[in-house]
């Protein structure tokens, strides 16, 4: 076993002694700071991150107690060859070692990403209590020619306008409660964008699937009207059809934007559509205080108190899923209390059966790429109910940025 743990970490933190190397090398290229701009397109970047993830896990602050950590490292590198051509390589490192790793080495497919058509990820190794996967989460080749642009590979392909629950975002949806992954998954697909002008483009893409009714297909069009950005789609999505759209813009001097798409199963069972729609309002006050909050309708969700299901959690959401409950709210307020420090707070609320959520965090800034996060997930309610019978995380990160 300690020799399973020594080569588990040895391959780690090669990879990312292999990050700083190559990231050295790319910052002190001497060539870089003597060429244009057209020049540099000919270069490559690199830059991700390494962070250290500990939490732990109680229902009751009086019973048992499971603590977990993660390793997560990330490498994107992005090659211009020439000016009609990027590519995009991201790799995500993660080990994990604690009480829960159990979860994952007898599924791993949660640690693997669902919208892919290719298998990209792999466990390097596991034991017990550890694990390390790897995994490629991009991977594109992008070609932009006049107003013509094309992006085969793993790619976001992000048709979401709301801040918390997008609808619109048919190919590669997320979960809120995902905080540790920023960058949010991608797709394998194929993506056409059309640059009508400054304010409008047309779209159509392509997700292939290993059956009929995994594929997605769907087009998207955008416009600007009135200082507001509007958006339709349609297409086939797995065994539905879908039709929607969203709008972006200015209430006064506050956002507000929303988004709708409906899902008809492709036998033309309309009794069985489901509606799933958002809307969210934000505003900044002089003094730093932001205030957000957005409400998700799904026609498709529980409007009582359900059994808790119990991947809540780990389960990939989809657009015509983002929640089980028929109606959900949320809301946040943020604030910075110091350039340095700045604290948020969000809730989630399931008026069905009365169960919520709610997630504190607060941001030191250490230095200009080094940061300090602790904070913590509330999951509250009765018994059975959606978020009662989750208890409470509680979360301390160190994030190196380079």
């Amino acid at each position: 076993m300690q020799k399973r743990i020594s080569i588990c970490l040895s391959f780690f933190f090669f990879l990312c002694a292999g990050t700083l190397s190559l990231r050295a090398q790319n910052t002190n290229d001497s060539t870089l700071e003597v060429l244009p701009d057209t020049a540099r397109l000919s270069k490559w970047t690199i830059n991700g991150y390494l962070k250290d993830l500990q939490y732990l896990q109680f229902k009751d602050v009086n019973s048992q107690w499971t603590l977990d950590n993660l390793i997560h490292n990330r490498i994107d590198v992005h090659w211009y060859p020439e000016s009609k051509w990027k590519l995009h390589l991201g790799l995500r490192n993660r080990f994990f070692y604690g009480e829960s790793v159990g979860v994952y080495s007898t599924n791993e497919s949660l640690l693997n990403n669902p919208d892919g058509y290719f298998n990209l990820g792999k466990v390097i190794v596991k034991g017990h209590s550890y694990l390390l996967h790897s995994m490629i989460d991009r991977a594109s080749v992008d070609f932009s020619h006049g107003k013509w642009e094309i992006t085969a590979g793993r790619q976001r392909i992000n048709w979401g306008l709301n801040l918390v629950w997008n609808p619109n975002d048919i190919f590669n949806a997320y979960s809120y409660f995902d905080f540790d992954y920023e960058e949010r998954p991608g797709t394998d697909a194929l993506r056409v964008q059309y640059y009508l002008n400054s304010t409008s483009s047309a779209e159509v893409a392509y997700k292939p699937g290993r059956t009929p009714n995994s594929s997605i297909v769907a087009a998207l069009y955008r416009f600007n009207h009135s200082n507001y950005d509007f958006q339709f789609l349609a297409g086939k999505v797995n065994a539905d059809y879908a039709i929607g759209g969203g709008w972006s813009g200015l209430l006064g001097t506050a956002g507000f934007n929303g988004e709708i798409t409906a899902f008809i199963p492709d036998t033309n069972s309309f009794s069985h559509t489901v509606i799933s729609g958002s809307l969210g309002a934000n505003y900044t006050f002089p003094s730093s205080l932001y205030l957000h909050g957005a409400y998700l309708y799904n026609s498709g969700g529980n409007n009582t108190a359900t059994t808790n299901p119990a991947n809540l959690l780990l389960e990939n959401v989809t657009a015509k899923s983002l929640s089980p409950a028929m109606h959900s709210f949320f809301g946040e307020a943020a604030y910075q209390f110091t350039p340095l420090i700045r604290g948020d707070f969000a809730g989630i609320l399931n008026p069905g059966d009365g169960s919520f959520f709610l997630g504190p965090f607060v941001t030191f800034s250490l230095t200009n790429n080094i940061e300090f996060l602790s904070g913590g997930q509330l999951f509250l309610g009765n018994k059975g109910t959606l978020y009662g019978d989750y208890g409470t995380f509680i979360y301390l990160r160190f994030k190196w940025s380079f």
